[in-house]
């Protein structure tokens, strides 16, 4: 199975990252860091502060590695740490009478992170994204993490804190929210 061997790999990883291997969290990084900045991106709507988030993030895990130990579930470890510091920063940004509310927050997927660059699907595109940015922010949330990061529905739930059963749910509903608007809008084009 794919996952298994990457969430296999990432663990290697990481314990030589603990001991000490520069190389090895030059890999980490490289491994993990393009889905790190797509995630936060997508939390915090600003690419410069996702970025900044997400080094911050290396950066400690980098002088914390000993005190951190082995990790079972790097990439869920990783993905629920960079929510909790996007989180922690919008409750920053607010305090500061920063209009931001990491609840109220809109987690957006853009469609360059879907799918390819084709132009020749760019309609399709565009009707994937506004079908996308159509659904609830958790659903958007759950949705991109489950099948553009591909992690289990254990891993999402330990990013998001959201129960088993309500994960399951959450992409079920999605999906076919999806697909109904997706149906639509290409009968809609064939019918006009």
């Amino acid at each position: 199975m794919q996952t298994s061997n990457q969430s296999t790999r990432l663990s290697q990883l990481w314990d030589s990252v603990c001991q000490g291997s520069e190389n090895c969290y030059a890999t980490f990084h490289y491994h993990l860091y393009p889905g790190l900045i797509s995630y936060a991106r997508g939390l915090v709507s600003y690419e410069e502060v996702a970025e900044d988030l997400v080094q911050d993030l290396f950066v400690k895990m980098w002088v914390k590695k000993e005190q951190i130990g082995r990790i079972e579930n790097v990439k869920g470890y990783m993905y629920r740490a960079i929510r909790s510091i996007c989180f922690n920063h919008l409750k920053s940004a607010k305090k500061k009478q920063t209009p931001i509310d990491p609840l109220d927050e809109d987690f957006q997927i853009s469609y360059e992170d879907m799918l390819a660059q084709d132009e020749t699907q760019t309609f399709r595109k565009q009707q994937i994204e506004r079908a996308l940015n159509g659904l609830p922010a958790r659903q958007r949330e759950i949705l991109y993490l489950r099948f553009f990061e591909k992690l289990e529905y254990e891993q999402i739930v330990e990013v998001t804190g959201v129960k088993y059963q309500s994960v399951v749910n959450h992409v079920y509903r999605a999906t076919q929210c999806l697909r109904n608007q997706l149906r639509n809008s290409s009968t809609l084009v064939t019918v006009a």
